[in-house]
């Protein structure tokens, strides 16, 4: 067990076990206690997270522990970041600073990058890791661009997983807890020659889920997630190594177990109260069943859907990393794909009504190419360098039921005269993102304390998108009621320069200021998931410049660390994905840009050795946010409004997270005890601002009881949400249906690891 601080010793001897990143316990005649140092490769190469004038917070210790079992538990630990999982395909909805994402569409870029050993995930479905085998992770915040292959404009999240040691050894994890939790994780290394060595790492998980279906006796939202992968490396000279790593994943897990959120405006609602007479036919589903205030089969613990929101989806993923040192110059080189295929049955009424269920594939592949050099140019001068090559490319169907019956009356194609269910369209497009970038950061050290950072970014892209209206066909015979439209071809590019400037000047060996400037920008395209082919245009880009000051500083002797910064953040052009409604009834999402946003906060972090044993953490963001010119159709009716009165999504104004951890060395091991507690403010999900989409503020209970005993192995007891707070994430598809997922309640669980 990792225990966050270092017992530093004069002509000691230390004793620690094979849980520990560095000695728990220490004899000697004198000893001090102190913080480990936290190593961060933020800036491309290994330095002290206290000497770079970046804002970042770096997990390595708190991954060890029972209570994080996946990427979204991060947010426990990290000032200002909000992580959900976004209802659909367990999509990750991160946001940090307020610059969020969460639409699963792969024709939409995230602004906040999940970095996979240096590969740029490129779609937020997939990209809530399962927390094994990675070393640390990195929370970057505010515009990525001059240091990384592929840029970003609200922040980073580095994930850097274990290198084989070349050594014979291993892990293994064994887990079970609440709701049928069955879970089996192992890795495994062993030598290859005297340079070389393989890494195979594999897991298992599976559970039944928290929701309960009383209406078909069955319980939805479960896991069934397995992962096989092999990690092969060798130093090929002492000045040339190569990594190769191949991992496939399958992940047949529910998409979420939808509660009904539908209002008496809604067509799955009135069609179950009746129905509209000459415009809305009146459903067979028992009366009431389509609204959420009549419906008692739905509610934090109960879906009332027909069947369980089922999947389809592997993925396959490559990296090959090369380093090449040539003198005092570090070479790097590292190439990445990605292929995910996707099969997706989706209840979007969320409801036992049968209104609109939809039936997708989507087949998604990237490839990226980085090179990148690091050294110094002269005594004073260390510059990082690199070239970056992108390209994505998507497919996506889907086909959609039941509800074309419903809107017959209001459909201007011929669909009239069909019964439930007869009628489906589909929607259909493919498209291609292409990147190419240069970019550069230089370090120069003007005097032994002060520090100037200029960077530079150089980004070209090009868009392509092809689509074609969606064709109706009759469910009972097979025939097409009305053909799809022909092909509509369209193609966008954007050229644009991001700079980064930073002044940081040492106060003593134990303290620094910084002050920068950064600018990023997330380029324009063209959204698929539309109907609106014949009208579809492409969206601009939209730009952030954040200016930030900050302080990082180590008191106590080195018992405490305590980090700050404030930043403020012109957000212009800003991309919003809204879903709206067309006169022949179809739904779909529009992109607009959402003219500007001011953007200003601040992020506390405290951390204290206070004793031998015992480690406390406190971190506190604060955000304040608005919309300073929004003039816009909001609603796609053709009027146009001002919206300056909405509040920004995905953005509490105030986060703050406590904890510690308790070390007890004994005989044969240690007994370690850890709390962590998580709070955030109220906070909106929906663009429109519904109250449907606002989330209470709320505060989440962490916490483990860990014994290693015998060098080599560990047992564990956690609780999660131990206060049992809910709350739903909802998404609305005005006027058709609106559905949210509620998070998981209170649970426990047991884990057992070996290490060998």
């Amino acid at each position: 067990m990792k225990n966050g601080y270092l017992v530093k010793t004069v002509l000691a001897c230390a004793v620690a076990t094979a849980w520990s990143a560095a000695p728990l316990v220490a004899v000697a005649q004198e000893d001090r206690i102190s913080l480990e140092e936290v190593i961060v490769t933020a800036r491309k190469r290994e330095e002290s997270l206290q000497d770079v004038a970046v804002a970042v917070t770096a997990l390595t210790d708190q991954l060890q522990q029972s209570t994080v079992r996946n990427l979204a538990n991060t947010q426990e630990f990290v000032p200002n970041l909000l992580i959900d999982t976004t209802p659909g395909n367990q999509g990750a909805s991160i946001s940090i600073r307020g610059i969020s994402f969460q639409e699963t569409d792969k024709s939409f870029d995230p602004p906040n990058g999940v970095i996979l050993d240096g590969v740029f995930l490129g779609s937020s479905a997939g990209a809530l890791l399962n927390n094994f085998d990675i070393d640390r992770i990195e929370v970057l915040r505010g515009p990525q661009g001059t240091l990384f292959g592929k840029n970003t404009i609200g922040g980073a999240i580095n994930v850097i997983r274990s290198k084989p040691t070349k050594e014979w050894g291993g892990e293994l994890r064994i887990a079970a807890g609440d709701f049928g939790k069955e879970e089996i994780q192992g890795l495994v290394n062993m030598p290859l020659t005297d340079k070389g060595g393989l890494k195979l790492y594999g897991a298992k998980l599976d559970s039944d889920g928290y929701i309960e279906n009383d209406l078909i006796n069955e319980d939805m939202g479960g896991t069934d997630y397995q992962q096989m992968g092999a990690t092969v490396a060798f130093d090929i000279t002492d000045n040339f190594d190569i990594s190769l790593t191949l991992e496939r994943t399958d992940d047949d897990s529910d998409l979420g177990a939808w509660g009904n959120f539908n209002k008496f405006s809604d067509f799955t609602c009135i069609s179950t109260l009746g129905g509209i007479p000459g415009l809305v036919p009146a459903s067979p589903a028992a009366i009431g069943s389509g609204c959420m205030e009549l419906d008692e089969n739905s509610d934090e613990d109960h879906s009332s859907q027909n069947a369980p929101n089922t999947p389809d989806i592997s993925s396959d993923y490559a990296n090959l990393t090369m380093n090449w040192m040539v003198g005092d110059w570090a070479l790097t080189s590292i190439t990445g794909y990605m292929d995910r295929d996707e099969e997706l049955r989706l209840e979007y009424d969320a409801s036992f009504n049968e209104f609109l269920t939809v039936e997708a594939e989507n087949e998604y592949e990237q490839f990226s190419q980085e090179f990148r050099v690091n050294g110094n140019v002269t005594d004073n001068i260390n510059l990082t360098a690199g070239l970056y090559y992108w390209e994505s490319e998507y497919e996506q169907f889907q086909e959609s039921f039941d509800m074309w019956y419903y809107f017959q009356n209001l459909n201007p194609f011929p669909i009239q005269g069909y019964g439930p269910g007869e009628v489906s369209q589909t929607l259909r497009g493919e498209g291609d993102n292409t990147s190419y970038a240069a970019f550069a950061n230089m370090d120069w050290n003007l005097t032994e304390r002060l520090l100037l950072n200029l960077g530079g970014r150089i980004t070209y892209e090009e868009k392509t998108f092809s689509g074609r209206t969606g064709e109706y066909v009759n469910q009972v015979t097979g025939d097409l009621i009305v053909a799809e439209g022909p092909d509509r071809d369209l193609e966008d590019d954007w050229t644009e320069f991001s700079p980064r400037v930073a002044l940081q000047y040492s106060l003593s060996d134990d303290a620094m200021v910084f002050g920068s400037f950064s600018s990023g920008f997330r380029s324009g395209g063209f959204f698929a998931r539309t109907q609106n082919i014949d009208g579809l245009t492409s969206y601009d880009p939209e730009y952030v410049d954040t200016w930030e000051i900050g302080v990082k500083s180590e008191l106590w002797d080195n018992r405490i660390r305590l980090n700050a910064t404030a930043f403020y953040s012109d957000y212009t052009d800003k991309q919003e994905d809204i879903i709206v409604a067309d006169s022949t009834g179809a739904v779909g999402s529009v992109i607009t840009n959402a003219a500007e946003v001011e953007i200003m906060g601040v992020e506390i972090e405290f951390t204290a050795a206070l004793t031998e044993k015992l480690t406390v953490f406190a971190n506190y963001g604060y955000i304040d946010s608005e919309y300073t010119k929004f003039d816009a159709d909001i609603n796609d009716d053709g009027i146009v409004t001002d919206n300056t009165g909405l509040v920004l999504r995905n953005t509490p104004e105030n986060t703050l997270q406590l904890g510690g951890n308790w070390v007890q060395p004994l005989s044969f091991g240690e007994l370690g005890l850890n709390y962590n507690y998580y709070w955030r403010d109220e906070y909106q999900t929906v663009f429109q601002n519904d109250p449907l989409g606002h989330v209470d503020s709320a505060g989440f209970h962490n916490a483990s009881i860990d014994l290693a005993f015998l060098d080599h192995y560990r047992i564990s007891f956690y609780g999660r949400n131990l206060s049992d707070e809910r709350y739903a994430r909802v998404i609305l598809i005005p006027p058709v249906s609106n559905f949210g997922q509620w998070n998981e309640p209170r649970n426990y669980g047991v884990e057992f690891s070996l290490q060998f």
